[in-house]
Protein backbone atom coordinates (compact mmCIF):
# COMPACT_ATOMS: atom_id res chain seq x y z
CA UNK A 1 0.00 0.00 0.00
CA UNK A 2 0.80 3.82 -0.28
CA UNK A 3 1.62 5.21 2.38
CA UNK A 4 1.78 9.22 3.30
CA UNK A 5 4.57 10.51 5.97
CA UNK A 6 4.58 14.06 6.92
CA UNK A 7 7.12 16.19 9.05
CA UNK A 8 6.97 19.76 10.18
CA UNK A 9 7.91 21.63 12.96
CA UNK A 10 5.34 23.90 14.77
CA UNK A 11 7.28 26.38 15.84
CA UNK A 12 5.12 26.43 19.28
CA UNK A 13 7.46 28.01 21.67
CA UNK A 14 6.94 28.79 25.40
CA UNK A 15 6.94 32.53 26.61
CA UNK A 16 5.49 34.02 23.16
CA UNK A 17 8.83 33.72 21.78
CA UNK A 18 6.77 32.49 18.28
CA UNK A 19 3.96 34.36 16.34
CA UNK A 20 0.73 33.32 16.16
CA UNK A 21 1.22 30.62 17.45
CA UNK A 22 -2.60 29.22 18.61
CA UNK A 23 -3.99 30.19 15.37
CA UNK A 24 -1.46 28.17 13.48
CA UNK A 25 -1.62 25.43 15.18
CA UNK A 26 -5.38 25.25 14.76
CA UNK A 27 -4.42 25.51 10.93
CA UNK A 28 -1.84 22.57 11.21
CA UNK A 29 -4.32 20.53 13.06
CA UNK A 30 -6.75 20.66 9.82
CA UNK A 31 -4.37 19.45 8.06
CA UNK A 32 -4.16 15.81 10.03
CA UNK A 33 -6.12 14.32 6.94
CA UNK A 34 -3.53 15.08 4.51
CA UNK A 35 -0.74 12.51 5.58
CA UNK A 36 -1.20 8.76 7.37
CA UNK A 37 1.77 9.39 9.45
CA UNK A 38 2.56 13.21 11.49
CA UNK A 39 6.22 13.65 13.18
CA UNK A 40 5.93 16.68 14.62
CA UNK A 41 8.58 18.85 16.08
CA UNK A 42 8.87 21.98 18.71
CA UNK A 43 5.51 21.23 20.48
CA UNK A 44 7.07 23.05 23.37
CA UNK A 45 3.85 23.75 25.24
CA UNK A 46 0.70 22.73 26.95
CA UNK A 47 -1.40 24.66 24.76
CA UNK A 48 0.10 23.05 21.17
CA UNK A 49 0.08 19.62 23.18
CA UNK A 50 -3.83 19.92 24.15
CA UNK A 51 -4.66 21.41 20.20
CA UNK A 52 -2.68 18.73 18.42
CA UNK A 53 -3.58 15.62 20.65
CA UNK A 54 -7.58 17.17 20.64
CA UNK A 55 -7.13 17.14 16.54
CA UNK A 56 -5.87 13.68 16.69
CA UNK A 57 -8.05 11.97 18.55
CA UNK A 58 -9.00 9.70 16.22
CA UNK A 59 -5.46 8.09 15.77
CA UNK A 60 -2.99 6.80 17.21
CA UNK A 61 -0.67 9.63 19.41
CA UNK A 62 2.58 8.92 21.18
CA UNK A 63 3.99 11.62 22.97
CA UNK A 64 8.08 12.31 23.12
CA UNK A 65 10.56 14.82 25.48
CA UNK A 66 11.84 17.62 23.28
CA UNK A 67 8.44 18.91 21.99
CA UNK A 68 7.98 15.58 19.79
CA UNK A 69 5.13 14.22 19.08
CA UNK A 70 3.94 11.63 16.50
CA UNK A 71 0.20 11.23 15.01
CA UNK A 72 -0.49 8.20 12.90
CA UNK A 73 -3.84 6.48 11.60
CA UNK A 74 -1.48 3.17 11.60
CA UNK A 75 -1.21 1.89 15.18
CA UNK A 76 1.95 2.87 17.14
CA UNK A 77 3.44 0.02 19.14
CA UNK A 78 6.15 0.35 21.59
CA UNK A 79 7.07 3.92 21.46
CA UNK A 80 10.08 5.22 23.13
CA UNK A 81 11.62 8.41 23.57
CA UNK A 82 15.57 8.66 24.22
CA UNK A 83 17.02 11.78 25.18
CA UNK A 84 20.54 12.72 23.89
CA UNK A 85 23.37 12.82 26.70
CA UNK A 86 25.11 15.55 24.22
CA UNK A 87 22.21 18.47 24.28
CA UNK A 88 24.02 21.86 24.31
CA UNK A 89 25.90 24.19 26.36
CA UNK A 90 23.60 24.25 30.07
CA UNK A 91 25.06 27.70 30.71
CA UNK A 92 24.05 29.45 27.46
CA UNK A 93 20.26 30.22 28.62
CA UNK A 94 19.67 32.60 25.82
CA UNK A 95 19.00 28.95 23.54
CA UNK A 96 16.14 27.15 24.14
CA UNK A 97 18.25 23.50 23.59
CA UNK A 98 19.42 22.64 26.65
CA UNK A 99 16.06 23.18 28.79
CA UNK A 100 14.64 21.66 25.96
CA UNK A 101 15.83 18.07 26.63
CA UNK A 102 15.63 17.22 22.47
CA UNK A 103 16.07 13.46 22.22
CA UNK A 104 14.27 11.07 19.62
CA UNK A 105 10.69 9.21 19.15
CA UNK A 106 10.78 5.37 17.67
CA UNK A 107 8.12 3.75 16.85
CA UNK A 108 6.92 0.91 15.44
CA UNK A 109 3.87 1.21 12.56
CA UNK A 110 1.74 -1.45 12.45
CA UNK A 111 1.21 -1.35 8.56
CA UNK A 112 -0.64 -3.89 6.92
CA UNK A 113 2.33 -5.18 5.48
CA UNK A 114 4.13 -6.21 8.66
CA UNK A 115 5.90 -3.25 10.71
CA UNK A 116 7.58 -0.39 9.96
CA UNK A 117 10.51 1.33 11.66
CA UNK A 118 9.63 5.27 12.52
CA UNK A 119 11.93 7.74 14.56
CA UNK A 120 11.57 11.80 14.80
CA UNK A 121 14.17 14.15 16.37
CA UNK A 122 15.23 17.92 16.39
CA UNK A 123 18.73 18.16 16.59
CA UNK A 124 20.90 21.30 18.38
CA UNK A 125 19.72 24.50 16.44
CA UNK A 126 22.95 26.13 14.59
CA UNK A 127 21.80 29.76 14.79
CA UNK A 128 24.15 30.93 12.81
CA UNK A 129 24.31 29.05 9.66
CA UNK A 130 27.04 31.32 7.96
CA UNK A 131 29.20 31.92 10.79
CA UNK A 132 30.82 30.13 13.68
CA UNK A 133 29.00 27.02 15.36
CA UNK A 134 29.72 26.61 18.89
CA UNK A 135 27.50 23.85 19.08
CA UNK A 136 28.72 22.11 16.11
CA UNK A 137 30.04 19.00 18.54
CA UNK A 138 27.15 18.84 20.23
CA UNK A 139 24.96 18.20 16.91
CA UNK A 140 27.76 15.48 15.83
CA UNK A 141 27.15 13.65 19.04
CA UNK A 142 23.34 13.68 18.69
CA UNK A 143 23.71 12.04 15.41
CA UNK A 144 26.13 9.46 16.58
CA UNK A 145 23.71 8.30 19.17
CA UNK A 146 21.28 8.18 17.08
CA UNK A 147 23.07 6.32 14.70
CA UNK A 148 24.23 4.03 17.10
CA UNK A 149 20.28 3.39 18.01
CA UNK A 150 19.23 3.14 14.11
CA UNK A 151 21.71 0.17 14.14
CA UNK A 152 19.68 -1.80 15.35
CA UNK A 153 16.37 -0.97 14.08
CA UNK A 154 14.71 -3.21 11.86
CA UNK A 155 13.99 -2.64 8.49
CA UNK A 156 11.95 -0.63 6.45
CA UNK A 157 13.05 2.30 8.55
CA UNK A 158 11.60 5.90 8.13
CA UNK A 159 13.55 8.75 10.04
CA UNK A 160 12.31 12.29 9.64
CA UNK A 161 12.26 15.75 11.80
CA UNK A 162 14.12 18.47 11.66
CA UNK A 163 17.72 17.94 11.64
CA UNK A 164 18.99 21.44 11.69
CA UNK A 165 22.16 20.23 9.46
CA UNK A 166 22.28 21.07 5.39
CA UNK A 167 23.41 18.33 2.86
CA UNK A 168 27.32 17.80 2.45
CA UNK A 169 28.15 18.96 5.90
CA UNK A 170 29.76 16.50 8.27
CA UNK A 171 26.99 15.62 10.35
CA UNK A 172 25.35 15.01 7.82
CA UNK A 173 27.62 12.91 5.96
CA UNK A 174 28.00 10.93 9.19
CA UNK A 175 24.46 10.36 9.59
CA UNK A 176 23.80 8.99 6.16
CA UNK A 177 27.63 6.66 6.54
CA UNK A 178 26.80 4.84 10.03
CA UNK A 179 22.98 4.24 9.11
CA UNK A 180 22.46 3.35 5.55
CA UNK A 181 19.52 5.78 5.39
CA UNK A 182 18.78 7.01 2.18
CA UNK A 183 17.60 10.64 1.01
CA UNK A 184 13.62 10.92 -0.16
CA UNK A 185 13.89 14.59 -1.80
CA UNK A 186 17.34 13.56 -3.38
CA UNK A 187 16.05 10.12 -5.16
CA UNK A 188 13.15 12.38 -6.24
CA UNK A 189 15.38 15.38 -7.49
CA UNK A 190 13.10 17.55 -4.74
CA UNK A 191 16.02 19.20 -2.78
CA UNK A 192 13.91 22.79 -1.91
CA UNK A 193 14.69 24.84 1.10
CA UNK A 194 12.71 24.30 4.19
CA UNK A 195 14.00 26.61 6.90
CA UNK A 196 13.31 30.78 7.33
CA UNK A 197 17.28 30.91 6.33
CA UNK A 198 16.85 29.13 3.05
CA UNK A 199 18.60 26.29 3.48
CA UNK A 200 17.54 22.45 3.84
CA UNK A 201 17.14 20.77 7.42
CA UNK A 202 14.29 19.23 7.45
CA UNK A 203 14.05 15.47 5.80
CA UNK A 204 12.56 12.15 4.92
CA UNK A 205 15.14 9.47 5.02
CA UNK A 206 14.32 6.26 4.34
CA UNK A 207 16.19 2.62 4.55
CA UNK A 208 14.71 -1.17 3.25
CA UNK A 209 11.93 -1.69 1.80
CA UNK A 210 10.42 1.40 1.00
CA UNK A 211 10.17 4.22 -2.21
CA UNK A 212 9.30 7.52 -2.62
CA UNK A 213 7.16 8.63 -5.49
CA UNK A 214 6.54 12.22 -4.27
CA UNK A 215 7.52 15.09 -2.11
CA UNK A 216 5.40 18.12 -1.34
CA UNK A 217 6.48 21.24 0.87
CA UNK A 218 3.86 22.47 3.16
CA UNK A 219 4.37 26.45 3.27
CA UNK A 220 2.58 29.18 5.83
CA UNK A 221 2.12 26.99 8.96
CA UNK A 222 5.59 27.72 10.95
CA UNK A 223 8.88 29.03 10.21
CA UNK A 224 9.94 26.19 8.78
CA UNK A 225 7.96 24.15 5.46
CA UNK A 226 6.99 20.86 6.54
CA UNK A 227 6.99 17.69 4.35
CA UNK A 228 4.42 14.93 2.86
CA UNK A 229 6.48 12.03 1.46
CA UNK A 230 4.54 9.27 -0.72
CA UNK A 231 5.64 6.01 -0.15
CA UNK A 232 5.40 2.16 -1.45
CA UNK A 233 6.95 -0.85 -1.18
CA UNK A 234 9.64 -1.62 -3.09
CA UNK A 235 13.17 -3.84 -3.35
CA UNK A 236 14.72 -3.64 0.18
CA UNK A 237 18.27 -1.76 0.20
CA UNK A 238 19.80 0.81 1.71
CA UNK A 239 21.99 4.05 0.83
CA UNK A 240 25.82 3.59 1.02
CA UNK A 241 26.98 2.75 4.37
CA UNK A 242 30.56 4.18 4.98
CA UNK A 243 31.80 3.14 8.51
CA UNK A 244 34.73 5.38 7.66
CA UNK A 245 32.99 8.42 8.18
CA UNK A 246 33.67 7.97 11.82
CA UNK A 247 36.88 9.62 11.52
CA UNK A 248 35.12 12.69 10.62
CA UNK A 249 33.12 13.04 14.13
CA UNK A 250 36.44 12.11 15.76
CA UNK A 251 38.00 15.01 15.79
CA UNK A 252 34.83 17.23 16.06
CA UNK A 253 33.87 15.24 18.96
CA UNK A 254 37.23 15.67 20.78
CA UNK A 255 37.06 19.28 20.17
CA UNK A 256 33.74 19.36 22.18
CA UNK A 257 35.76 17.50 24.84
CA UNK A 258 38.16 19.96 25.23
CA UNK A 259 35.96 22.76 25.21
CA UNK A 260 33.68 20.97 27.93
CA UNK A 261 36.36 20.52 30.03
CA UNK A 262 38.11 24.24 29.44
CA UNK A 263 34.61 25.40 30.35
CA UNK A 264 34.75 23.15 33.63
CA UNK A 265 38.24 24.81 34.41
CA UNK A 266 36.94 27.89 34.55
CA UNK A 267 33.78 27.52 36.56
CA UNK A 268 36.31 25.53 39.31
CA UNK A 269 38.63 28.53 38.81
CA UNK A 270 35.83 31.52 39.42
CA UNK A 271 34.03 28.87 42.41
CA UNK A 272 37.55 28.81 44.39
CA UNK A 273 38.15 32.75 43.86
CA UNK A 274 34.74 33.42 45.10
CA UNK A 275 35.38 31.60 47.87
CA UNK A 276 38.85 32.77 48.55
CA UNK A 277 37.03 36.59 48.16
CA UNK A 278 34.97 35.43 50.78
CA UNK A 279 37.52 34.39 53.16
CA UNK A 280 39.52 36.99 52.92
CA UNK A 281 41.66 38.06 56.05
CA UNK A 282 40.10 41.46 57.64
CA UNK A 283 40.18 42.47 61.04
CA UNK A 284 36.22 42.94 61.42
CA UNK A 285 34.38 39.99 62.01
CA UNK A 286 31.10 41.33 60.53
CA UNK A 287 32.90 42.66 57.34
CA UNK A 288 34.20 39.24 57.28
CA UNK A 289 30.55 37.99 57.75
CA UNK A 290 29.49 40.10 54.87
CA UNK A 291 32.11 38.86 52.44
CA UNK A 292 31.25 35.79 52.81
CA UNK A 293 27.48 35.90 52.55
CA UNK A 294 28.19 37.60 49.04
CA UNK A 295 30.52 34.87 47.71
CA UNK A 296 28.51 32.26 48.87
CA UNK A 297 26.19 32.01 45.49
CA UNK A 298 28.68 32.21 43.45
CA UNK A 299 30.87 29.69 44.97
CA UNK A 300 27.68 27.42 44.83
CA UNK A 301 26.63 28.49 41.56
CA UNK A 302 30.02 28.22 40.00
CA UNK A 303 30.21 25.21 41.67
CA UNK A 304 27.63 23.51 40.68
CA UNK A 305 28.35 24.40 36.84
CA UNK A 306 31.39 22.78 36.93
CA UNK A 307 30.69 19.92 38.44
CA UNK A 308 27.08 19.06 37.46
CA UNK A 309 26.98 20.73 34.08
CA UNK A 310 30.00 21.02 32.53
CA UNK A 311 31.25 17.84 34.40
CA UNK A 312 28.00 15.68 32.69
CA UNK A 313 28.86 17.58 29.39
CA UNK A 314 32.75 15.86 29.83
CA UNK A 315 31.31 12.53 30.82
CA UNK A 316 28.15 12.74 27.44
CA UNK A 317 31.41 13.51 25.22
CA UNK A 318 33.21 10.37 26.54
CA UNK A 319 30.68 7.88 25.98
CA UNK A 320 29.81 9.55 22.61
CA UNK A 321 32.98 9.16 21.60
CA UNK A 322 33.03 5.44 22.51
CA UNK A 323 29.97 5.10 20.26
CA UNK A 324 32.23 5.17 17.29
Amino acid sequence: MRLRIATLNVWALPLGLARNTRKRLHAIAMLLDRADVWAFQEVWTGEARRILSEAARHLHVAHGGGGLLVASRLPLEAPRFRAYALRGIATHVHRGDYAGGKGFLRVALAGPDGPISLVTTHLHAQYDPDGRDPYHAHRTGQVVELASDLRSAPDPLIALGDFNVREGRPEHRVLLGLTGLRDAALELDRREPTSSSGTRIDYVFLRGGLAPVAIERLEGYSDHAGLIATLEPGPPRAGSLEPAVAELARPILAEGLAEARDRRTRDRLLAAGAAGTGLAATRWTRRRFVAASLALPLVGGFGFSAEVWEGGEVAAFERVAAML
